[in-house]
């Protein structure tokens, strides 16, 4: 009787069931990721964190996990266990419902894939139906996939391997038996019983599930024994990037929304980003050693306090002591006696939680000063006593931009409770003191030929700091505004021959207030100067005498053929030293003219997008920032060349700017040893923002530094002391990458030797003569 029922059932559920197509049709939810040009993945982005994976690559142990927490049967059964549907029938016909379970890995896919998740017998009986034809048309294999892949694991983490990830950062194949065990628990109650929302029954259905594998002979007792002492060693690991780029991530992922809408985030998208991962590395290296040598020259700031988080009694206290475990409320003194201190640590741990790390720092809040030792808490929870012995760096206060104090010889003279600090653990028991830096940097790295961006980083902490100061910054120039300048000369009728008096002048200018005496950053004025000279040594006075004599409205409608927006322009002679404001960005598109032999050139950071497989043509442009020249996207570049500058101009200052880094300001980079590469400093007025800018033919790299909110770097800092750095950290890292190449001498130029005092032809009886380019 229960088998005819049992028939009749199924003959009347047949035809409302989905087809087996339906499920084959059914596509998972999979994130957006963001990929360097050599597929290291820089970032990922939606609500459902997701790795879709091939039965081969599933650890045999961690199927043998999941057959013994949800299927032992599953290589052998229909798809249904029939002993539990004949049971289930009966239970139906006799209670008018199901009681027992029952379900199949089979049928859990039935669930989750085509059929609704409410709880009603009706629902029940299509899911065991549509279990037995899913088990017809499709392998073992095929079916274990399509299970792993879309089951929720709690965390965001849906399917196996995104779960090792969130869970312990790591690949399956990575992952420990007992780690693979908690996996394999998780399907039952994903949210409620997972090691991070309630380790103890976590670790209860964990041990389960090893007893279970060891009774089916999956493992062996040694195995067993081993596994089930393993500690809970599951903390939340989010989506770990193999390369930081979290502001080019952050670019790309805007553009994806504004391309795709919402479904960006759910519709499996890859981009691939036209980053190379090594130049990204080393060009992270390269910024934040930069802004952390100037923090330690300049010495160690005032650190912000925050005492207000930290109740009376607690702050008084220096013998608690406190570690997460199993029961996160018992706090326990020395003596062992617990004492309820579960909501004011909730707060301070929450606020160092959102405090970022750097390098190896990391944040902690001070608890007691004395004169010899310190207390700290650290975002684990774990306090700790620092003995003034155990200070690896010698602390001296910072008391401005210009000035140190005398070191310090004891804690409590600096230091107070509820100052927020970074500590980084030495070897052999020392440790170090850092303060998160106010300071920021930007850099930006390119192809001058092509556009193609290279490396991009927009400040020191993406986390403490989401602005991209690549693309969204706009510092005044200072000196890096001044090869745009001399190539205006250069096209109306000066020569880098040509004399200009470098002596002391007062100008008087209704756009600036009162009366303006320039002056070089040397302090000094050198007399009639040639404007290859004055370029190469970045003199302000010759510069601004130059766009006197040039005249404001021509130098400004010149600068328009590099990009520069006419009506943005300062309209006093304050331009020659910089003083417009510019993303790096579009100062190193700018830039790339003297570099490429005069052509305006479209910076671009996505060489291609990708969905199930196919790559997606592009025809149209995407904007790299707001108002900015539009970029092309994957493989149909404009073929047409356009030439901002005359070609033979743009050779002149790139020739002068190799003579800088040879003997001007941008000498320090010799240290590369190579001949090919020039380039230009900048300094604005009170050292607010600093600027290097080189390149060969090859690659073209701009650094920013400075504040965010304008403020003096020092009066010893200029760009060859704070930007040229960081150019020249990360080019020493790539320089084995960079193929040799200086531009090619264009046609209409001539070479005549001149005197170098005045710049005349050179007579027989100057001593001091040189070569000097001129337009033919």
């Amino acid at each position: 009787m229960p088998i005819q029922f049992a028939m009749g059932v199924y003959i009347y559920f047949s035809s409302q069931l989905p087809s087996t197509d339906d499920v084959r049709r059914v596509e998972l939810q999979l994130p957006l990721k963001i990929f360097t040009i050599d597929a290291k993945l820089i970032g990922e982005f939606g609500e459902i964190h997701r790795t879709k994976l091939t039965f081969d690559e599933i650890p045999e142990d961690l199927v043998e996990a999941f057959l013994a927490a949800e299927d032992s049967g599953f290589f052998t059964n229909a798809g249904v266990d029939f002993f539990s549907l004949l049971r289930a029938t009966y239970e139906l016909v006799r209670e008018g419902k199901i009681i027992s379970g029952g379900g199949t890995i089979t049928m859990q896919v039935a669930r989750n894939y085509v059929l609704s998740k409410e709880q009603t017998f009706e629902r029940k009986i299509k899911e065991i139906f549509m279990a037995l034809k899913i088990n017809l048309s499709f392998s073992k294999k095929e079916i274990f996939e399509l299970y792993v892949n879309q089951i929720f694991l709690g965390n965001r983490a849906y399917g196996i391997a995104a779960a090792a990830e969130i869970y312990y950062g790591k690949k399956l194949s990575e992952l420990s038996l007992a780690q693979k065990a908690m996996i394999a628990s998780l399907p039952k109650a994903p949210s409620r019983i997972n090691p991070l929302a309630n380790p103890r029954r976590a670790l209860i259905r964990r041990n389960w599930v090893l007893a279970r594998m060891e009774s089916l002979n999956y493992i062996d007792t040694d195995s067993f024994d081993v596994a089930i002492k393993a500690p809970i060693t599951a903390t939340f690991k989010g989506v770990s990037s193999e390369i930081e780029a979290d502001y080019l991530a952050e670019e790309i992922r805007r553009y994806m929304i504004s391309k795709f809408g919402l479904s960006a985030y759910k519709e499996g998208y890859e981009v691939y980003s036209t980053i190379n991962s090594k130049n990204q590395l080393s060009a992270n290296k390269a910024l934040k050693s930069g802004i952390e040598s100037y923090e330690t020259r300049h010495g160690f700031k005032k650190p912000n306090n925050y005492v207000e988080l930290l109740p009376e009694d607690f702050v008084q206290r220096s013998d608690l002591f406190y570690t997460i475990s199993y029961n996160p409320e018992d706090f326990k003194d020395d003596f062992g006696i617990a004492i309820d201190l579960k909501n004011p640590f909730d707060k301070v741990l929450d606020f160092l939680s959102d405090s970022p790390s750097y390098t190896d720092f990391s944040p902690n809040i001070i608890l007691s000063s004395g004169i010899k030792k310190i207390s700290l808490l650290d975002k684990s929870g774990l306090i700790k006593t620092i003995y003034f012995s155990q200070l690896k760096n010698k602390i001296r206060p910072r008391v401005n931009a210009n000035k140190k104090g005398k070191f310090l010889t004891g804690f409590n003279s600096f230091f107070e409770p509820g100052d927020l600090i970074w500590v980084k653990n030495e070897s052999n028991s020392s440790y170090s003191f850092g303060i998160h830096p106010d300071v920021q940097a930007a850099l930006v790295s390119l192809e001058p030929e092509t556009g193609q961006i290279l490396a991009m980083v927009g400040g020191y902490n993406f986390n403490a700091s989401k602005f991209n100061r690549v693309t969204q910054a706009k510092p005044q120039l200072g000196s890096n505004f001044k090869p745009f300048l001399y190539a205006a000369a250069f096209e109306n009728n000066y020569t880098p021959a040509s004399l200009i008096n470098d002596a002391p002048v007062v100008f008087e200018d209704s756009n600036l207030e009162d009366y303006w005496r320039p002056k070089n950053s040397s302090g000094k004025f050198y007399g009639p100067t040639r404007l290859r000279e004055a370029l190469l040594q970045s003199r302000n006075v010759v510069s601004i005498r130059l766009l006197q004599d040039l005249g404001l409205n021509k130098t400004k409608n010149y600068l328009t053929r590099f990009g520069f927006e006419k009506d943005e322009l300062p309209n006093d002679l304050s331009l020659a030293l910089g003083s417009y404001g510019l993303s790096p960005l579009k100062n190193a598109s700018y830039f790339s003219v003297f570099a490429n032999g005069g052509k305006s050139i479209q910076p671009f950071y996505i060489k291609k997008i990708v969905k199930n497989g196919k790559e997606i043509e592009f025809s149209e442009k995407i904007e790299v920032e707001e108002n900015f020249i539009e970029s092309w996207v994957g493989k149909k570049f404009p073929k047409k060349e356009t030439f901002t500058i005359d070609p033979r101009v743009s050779y002149i200052i790139n020739d002068i700017l190799l003579e800088a880094t040879r003997r001007g300001t941008g000498k320090k980079i010799k240290s590369l040893n190579r001949d090919d590469f020039a380039g230009k400093t900048g300094t604005t007025n009170e050292a607010e923002s600093t600027w290097f800018t080189g390149f060969n033919k090859n690659i073209l790299t701009t650094v920013w530094f400075g504040y965010d909110q304008p403020s003096t770097l020092g009066n010893q800092e200029f760009g060859s002391s704070t930007a040229l750095p960081i150019w020249l950290n990360y080019m020493e890292e790539i320089i084995d990458e960079v193929a040799y190449g200086i531009q090619a001498r264009p046609a209409g130029l001539i070479a005549k030797k001149i005197n170098m005092a005045d710049g005349m032809p050179a007579t027989p009886d100057d001593n001091k003569t040189m070569f000097e380019l001129f337009l033919d």
